[in-house]
């Protein structure tokens, strides 16, 4: 998931962790929404609707992997909780969890083809000789999905990479994106997938939360290779992903000539951003708004800008002044299809107050607000209004968006139902003031080991039971179905919902 750190890592707590000083915050500012609100939100014909998974997370057996190393070590995990022990299994269940997507009427499914899976040693990527049960397991999950008509959505890359490119026992040596054979890697691993998987499947992802990895490995320390405001480190991470999601774009538009799905397009490509709102710790202070400005730009906006605008920021200040920054830049514009959008929550942003973080110069909180609004299992304010104002924001980018995450951490169920109705109210009201919305999947379909959170946060439609095996369907799936069926949310039906539950709260 995302994610927040995507799905386990706290955005927030990845520059500050939240203290008792979070509980002066202010209400963030009210945004002006423009005209009333629409007494029913309408979707179009051929919307994507569907859920969301990765692979490290429900699969497996990916012990090759840094983050199957990751969860060995001491200290690392939530709980000391094991992926391969007391997860779903789900490469072992793909007849279940396709099952769970036709039950609410989906027809979309987000899921990660996993690289260290796929190439579990370097000898075997050098040679090109694949595991072929790896590729036999994707290949008939990619089949079963079309004998059932739901649209494949492919990741690439979502958190965890080969341990031959990311070694957690050496983190003082440079790792992952930080290492240039990564890139080149990755654009070989992204071409052979497209060839082999091309006429399967039309969308892509090819990195997914990049800045969340950054943050996680090389901020806040949950993620491998686990540094520390290691500033330098992570903002090279943080181009080279930009880079390298150029060179697989333009990989998979070469290798990938077959229409899967036959709307006369062959491939569609983009990454997954992870998108927030971002206000003032204290409402009317000019320095909080300020710092909230870089916060947003650098969160919401330098990888957007590279890779669609071509504009290479290379020093992070919001300004093409530099001087290795380039506006333009032919070698990354135009490479995205559509913009693939995370949305979770809102952050608040201070100036002067928590530890500051070096480029940004804020501190940044994301959960424990006291903003007065419900909150999730993990802290987070569940702020449906946020997924409107951040498609809004998208607008000027003009190209099609899809909601590839959104969900809730609420393992009680009290809080999804009317989540997914207020979201996608948003998501509605927002296409309806011209924001091309072409898709939405909830995070996530099944319950899942979220990263340093491990097993306790349950975002899942379909809950699982590690002690019997079992997969149910929470009560919130029948709300997104019918919301499916309908094609439409109406305000009187978001009204009738219960309120919000009480979380039990999982904080990382």
């Amino acid at each position: 998931m995302r994610r927040r750190f995507a799905v386990g890592v706290a955005f927030g707590v990845a520059f500050a962790a939240c203290s008792a000083a979070c509980s002066t915050a202010s209400t963030p500012p009210a945004i002006d929404a423009g005209p009333p609100a629409p007494a029913q939100v309408d979707f179009p014909t051929g919307m994507l609707w569907g859920s969301a998974t990765a692979g490290f997370q429900v699969e497996k057996g990916n012990a090759t992997s840094d983050w199957g190393h990751w969860a060995q070590l001491p200290g690392k995990i939530k709980n000391a909780d094991k992926p391969d022990v007391g997860g779903p299994d789900a490469l072992a269940h793909i007849d279940d969890d396709i099952a769970a997507l036709k039950a609410t009427g989906q027809t979309a499914y987000r899921f990660s083809i996993e690289w260290n899976r796929v190439y579990p040693t370097r000898a075997a990527f050098d040679a090109d000789q694949p595991d072929a049960a790896a590729l036999a397991a994707y290949a008939s999950l990619l089949q079963k999905l079309k004998l059932a008509g739901i649209t494949p959505m492919v990741t690439l890359q979502h958190f965890a990479l080969p341990d031959y490119l990311s070694d957690v026992s050496a983190p003082t040596q440079p790792q992952g994106w930080e290492r240039p054979e990564t890139t080149t890697l990755f654009t070989q691993y992204c071409s052979r997938m497209a060839t082999r998987f091309g006429a399967m499947t039309d969308w892509w992802v090819t990195i997914n939360e990049p800045l969340n990895l950054m943050l996680g490995g090389y901020v806040q320390g949950s993620f491998p290779p686990g540094l520390l405001l290691s500033m330098d480190r992570a903002l090279l991470v943080a181009r080279n992903e930009a880079r390298a999601h150029a060179r697989c774009f333009d990989a998979i538009h070469a290798a990938d000539t077959q229409d899967a799905d036959g709307d006369g397009k062959a491939a569609l490509v983009s990454y997954a951003a992870h998108l927030r709102t971002f206000h003032a710790y204290e409402e009317g202070n000019a320095d909080d708004q300020a710092a909230a400005d870089r916060v947003r730009y650098l969160w919401n906006d330098w990888f957007l800008n590279a890779v669609i605008r071509g504009d290479w920021d290379d020093d992070f200040n919001g300004k093409l002044d530099g001087p290795n920054d380039k506006a333009a830049d032919p070698s990354l514009k135009g490479r995205a299809d559509y913009i693939g959008a995370n949305y979770y929550s809102d952050t608040l942003i201070s100036a002067s107050r928590g530890v500051k973080v070096p480029v940004v110069n804020a501190a940044v909180y994301q959960d424990g607000l006291a903003t007065g609004r419900p909150r999730s299992d993990f802290g987070w304010d569940i702020y449906p209004e946020g997924l409107g104002i951040v498609l809004d924001e998208l607008k000027p980018y003009a190209l099609p968006v899809v909601i590839t995450e959104n969900g809730v951490a609420d393992s009680k169920d009290v809080m999804r139902a009317r989540f997914i109705a207020e979201h996608l109210y948003q998501l509605g009201w927002a296409r309806a003031r011209g924001v091309d919305v072409r898709g939405y999947f909830h995070w996530a379909l099944i319950d899942n080991f979220e990263w340093a959170s491990g097993f306790c946060p349950r975002f899942g439609l379909v809950s699982y039971d590690p002690a019997t095996g079992a997969r149910t369907p929470r009560a919130s799936a029948q709300t997104y179905g019918q919301i499916i069926a309908a094609n439409a949310v109406k305000k009187s039906d978001i009204d009738a919902l219960p309120a919000y539950g009480a979380p039990t709260l999982c904080a990382p």
